[in-house]
């Protein structure tokens, strides 16, 4: 008779993950590509849903979970012990234990490992590692069947809560298997990763092991032994033995963590044959699974055994290799390095980018916008665009552009850039670079001379030049709501934004070629002034406050509005008229502005109420206000001492001339904020039309919601296909990419550089970086998760070494600092899922780092800096 609650590991493939679990699945298809894998069998998620139906708990815990997401005063911790209880006291089905009670025997009543085999555990994107129960050293029935049951409960712990809530997976229709499988008497054991975990390159693996169970290893109770190996040949790129204090150890009843002998201390637990007999396990389950992976493995009797195996989920997407670009290549985020954009693009709005560089293409230059080859450079990794940076850095002349970063890019990037050029200069520059005189043709010349007939205009006089820019701007944003005016099917709306999205960046663009001659007046004037000046100082002020900036006339709007409606002692709310005025014209404008899919002020105009109310529930609006209005006056003031000192110097035809240069800077300078604000009046505009398409394509029932058309793309909607399940997909994957920190620079190796490496100096502590980023916090130091409640938004936790119960604690952390554990110990691994700066091995951190202290930390370099209180 077929079992219809459990199911030998040697039986299961891939397609039964919804009844075995992620862990039941991979170990099923482990054993047959024929990896040394530990026998035993999985306890299907049929048996957890008869269980909780048996108990009536499904209707129990969605009443606790909705008066969760109400009852302010009860915890996820207490809602969490209450499921607990309910699942320890339930009965588990006879027809259920009976089937357990036969395969167990059947396969010898071994000693086994039990643990939890989600559906919604260690998938592409997620990584529930650490979240769920295991048991190791479980023997007899009566053990096995309680330590199922705890298995089962640990679905609601308040770790796995928190993770999902963190991540937005839905509570709704989860189920448990349970892996029983039989256990190692591991002498050693340890994890291997078969991609660099730390800076994400996959041609290195990261080996951890120690003595005894891996417990140990995973809780972070002991700092392992570690090895960077390179993939291809097995070399160390680093080897660091470790002093390893305790073990985990088999005991009668379960585990227990005990010393280690003082001469295994200091032993290290692998040679070099040991560690390539791994690298080379490791890599057929890699190349069976298809996707780099995270392995615990064991070592009993001579021979090495893998226990489990997950696709590392940290990992940022590894850039795709195009034909005839072969070998080390260079990649920028441009999201963060000229947009400070640290979120990803909609599917949508990355799209509409897309078309606006194949349209740019099109008018500019001699390739097909529509051949796949045409956007080699671009690449839409996760929602952020890299750009493939090589070619143009082959010629090591070009790096002074990130020596002299620009003052509007990332400079964190540009540092980052310059390191790795000079780490891999060698590479980098042994071929020849292209050559970009080639791009030149009749169409960017013309373009060419048209900017700098724009450019003459301000030259001339700033005020016409101001003017022009503006008209400019209004005329462009005029044309093309136009040509939106009478678009009806889908293909003519998609049409008119290919076909228009050129015009809208390039005479966005041209906007500031009408003043961008003040773009080095400042450098123009100090020059002339150092010729009979030594005291400079007042030049940094006529930078401040300058006029006609569209920007700060914003930001004084709200203050003013703010200043008005409490003189009458009025709030800020959604029928405000003065909201409604403010909206008219800056309404168009949203959080991340270059993307199309996020809706804009108008649509949600809550974030500028709030705002509004801020200002005047905290009374700092006149203070805003008399700071805009005192920086506008010294500036006006410095210009004239500027001009009055080098004429008393006996300069006047230079004090004229520079008096001229610094007041064009201040009547030119703000305008250069115009070209985004009509741009955004544009991609206002796409998504308004994106939108109609949306409700046709709702009234069509191949979307659910309009809305859903930002997480589809044009591709998707000429394919005629129903569009739903893509459009969830997607909006999923979306979400997820929200809480993911991408890198400033990436290399094909998938090389993941988030900062530039910076030595520690006399003020710093150093450990071993595990989780990549930089952050600055408030230091506070904790024991137990318990003391959790001290935490406040963005502080550093520092701390000997964290496991799963500290998880929920992660959602307000800022960063963390542990004395014990490596990169794959609990705490790194949540760190990175989180995206939480992380360093780990910093000798008596918590005796070092006081409550309080302001620290920055870098979770690439493994730095601690100490900023004082």
């Amino acid at each position: 008779m077929k079992n219809l609650y459990v199911k030998n590991l040697n039986q299961i493939r891939k397609e039964d993950i919804a009844t075995v679990g992620g862990k039941g699945a991979n170990l099923g298809e482990m054993l047959s590509a024929g990896l040394p894998v530990p026998g035993g069998f999985v306890l299907l998620t049929s048996a957890y849903k008869q269980f909780v139906k048996t108990n009536s708990l499904e209707q129990k815990i969605t009443r606790l979970l909705q008066e969760l997401d109400t009852n302010s005063t009860m915890t996820l911790e207490t809602a969490a012990s209450m499921i607990e209880e309910w699942f320890l006291a339930g009965e588990i089905p006879s027809e259920v234990i009976q089937e357990v009670e036969d395969i167990y025997r059947s396969q010898g009543e071994p000693v086994t490992a039990v643990r939890s085999s989600a559906t919604a555990e260690d998938l592409p994107g997620m990584s529930f590692a650490g979240q769920y129960s295991t048991f190791l050293n479980v023997q007899g029935l009566e053990s096995l069947l309680k330590a199922i049951k705890e298995c089962w409960a640990s679905l609601w712990n308040s770790r796995a809560l928190s993770y999902r809530m963190k991540q937005g997976v839905s509570n709704d229709g989860l189920a448990h298997g349970v892996v029983v499988q039989h256990l190692i008497p591991s002498e050693k054991s340890g994890i291997l990763f078969t991609a660099n975990p730390v800076n994400g390159r996959r041609d290195q693996m990261l080996l951890n092991s120690s003595w005894g169970l891996g417990e140990a290893i995973v809780g972070g109770e002991v700092t392992p032994d570690q090895w960077v190996v390179q993939k291809s040949d097995g070399s160390f790129v680093e080897a660091t033995t470790a002093v390893k204090e305790v073990m985990t150890v088999r005991r009668e009843h379960g585990i227990e963590l005990v010393p280690v002998a003082e001469d295994l201390k200091e032993t290290v637990t692998l040679n070099k044959e040991e560690v390539d007999i791994l690298r080379q396990l490791c890599l057929k389950a890699e190349a069976y699974f298809g996707s780099p992976q995270d392995l615990e493995w064991a070592y009993a009797d001579g021979t090495f055994y893998l226990v489990q195996s997950r696709p590392i989920t940290s990992l940022f997407h590894q850039p795709e290799t195009k034909p005839g670009r072969e070998g080390l290549r260079v990649f920028m985020n441009m999201n963060l390095y000229s947009q400070a954009m640290k979120e990803p693009f909609t599917p949508m709005g990355a799209q509409v980018v897309e078309d606006m560089v194949r349209d740019i293409i099109r008018r500019m230059g001699k390739k097909d916008p529509r051949d796949p080859e045409t956007l080699w450079f671009l690449q839409n990794l996760n929602g952020r665009f890299f750009i493939d940076m090589t070619e143009m850095l082959r010629n090591p002349k070009t790096w002074r552009k990130f020596d002299s970063n620009p003052a509007d890019k990332d400079p964190v990037t540009s540092l980052a850039m310059l390191q790795l050029l000079e780490r891999e200069r060698e590479e980098i520059t042994s071929l020849k670079g292209a050559n970009f005189f080639k791009a030149l043709n009749r169409r960017t010349l013309a373009y060419g001379l048209g900017a700098l007939k724009k450019i003459k205009v301000g030259k001339k006089s700033a005020a016409a030049g101001r003017e022009a820019a503006v008209a400019y701007g209004e005329d462009m944003v005029k044309d093309l709501y136009l040509k939106a005016e009478n678009l009806k099917s889908l293909e003519e709306r998609i049409l008119f934004i290919e076909t228009s999205a050129a015009d809208l960046f390039l005479k966005g663009f041209e906007v500031v070629f009408f003043v961008s001659a003040s773009s080095n007046y400042l450098k123009k004037a100090k020059k002339l002034m150092e010729t009979c000046m030594t005291d400079l100082s007042d030049l940094h002020l006529v930078e401040k406050a300058v006029p006609h900036s569209v920007t700060t006339e914003m930001g004084m709007a709200i203050l003013k509005m703010a200043r008005d409606l409490d003189a009458q002692g009025r709030r800020a709310d959604l029928n405000s008229p003065e909201l409604a005025d403010f909206l008219k014209t800056y309404g168009h404008r949203n959080s991340i502005e270059l993307d199309v899919g996020i809706p804009t002020w108008k649509e949600e105009p809550a974030y500028v109420v709030d705002l509004i109310n801020t200002y005047i529930d905290s009374k700092t609006y006149d203070e805003g206000i008399r700071r805009f209005e005192k920086s506008r006056e010294e500036a006006e003031a410095a210009v004239h001492r500027i001009r009055q000192a080098m004429e008393r110097a006996g300069e006047k035809k230079k004090a004229q001339k520079v008096y001229r240069l610094l007041t064009d800077f201040r009547a030119m300078f703000g305008i250069r904020e115009l070209p985004k604000f009509y741009l955004r009046h544009g991609l206002t505009l796409y998504r308004n039309v994106i939108m109609d398409m949306g409700k046709e394509l709702a009234k069509e029932g191949r979307l659910k919601n309009p809305e859903d058309v930002f997480f589809i793309t044009f591709p998707d909607i000429r394919s005629h296909k129903d569009l739903e399940a893509v459009a969830a997909k997607n909006r999923e994957s979306y979400n997820l990419e929200m809480n993911r920190m991408a890198p400033r620079v990436l290399t094909s190796t998938g090389e993941s550089i988030h900062a530039p490496v910076m030595k520690a100096g006399e003020n710093a502590l150093m450990g071993i970086p595990v989780s990549p980023g930089v952050t600055e916090g408030r230091v506070r130091v904790l024991y137990h998760p318990e003391e959790g409640q001290s935490l406040e938004v963005g502080d550093i936790l520092v701390t000997t070494g964290t496991n799963p119960s500290w998880t929920p604690l992660f959602m307000k952390l800022g960063g963390l600092i542990m004395e014990t554990g490596g990169p794959i110990s609990h705490g790194s691994v949540v760190a990175r899922e989180y995206g939480l700066p992380a360093v780990a091995g910093v000798v008596n951190a918590t005796r070092q780092l006081k409550d309080g202290q302001r620290v920055r930390i870098n979770g690439e370099t493994g730095s601690v800096e100490l900023l004082g209180v």
